[in-house]
């Protein structure tokens, strides 16, 4: 289970990864069509403007939310291994605790045997 886990995390941090690689490439595209695209003589044009902006809208919204479920995924996984591991340490302390009153139990049976 801990390596389907394992390979969970990792295939999330690579979309994340390749969702950051892929707004810095919108960003570049947009410098270039900003800004040099212009010096060659580029027309301003809502025939390809609109698509453009719908494009990159889409791209940065797709981006932001894989990014923003993979650091959700990763802090309720990480709440979740911290609940999990304080029910185990309350776990062992209620075994302890057990085995301790078995122990003084028995200590008190035996001391009572042997006084007769």
């Amino acid at each position: 289970m801990r390596t389907i886990d394992g390979l969970g995390n990792w295939v999330l941090i690579i979309m994340a990864m390749a969702s950051l690689v892929s707004m810095i490439a919108a960003f570049q595209l947009d410098i270039i069509v900003n800004q040099e695209l212009y010096a060659y003589g580029l027309q301003f044009s809502d025939v390809w403007a609109y698509p453009y902006w719908t494009a990159i809208r889409i791209i940065f919204a797709m981006s932001w939310l894989s990014l923003i479920a993979t650091i959700g995924f990763q802090v309720y996984k990480t709440m979740a291994m911290r609940n999990i591991e304080r029910e185990n340490e309350e776990e062992l302390e209620v075994t302890i605790r057990a085995s301790n009153t078995n122990t003084k139990e028995e200590k008190a049976v035996k001391t009572a045997i042997s006084k007769k």
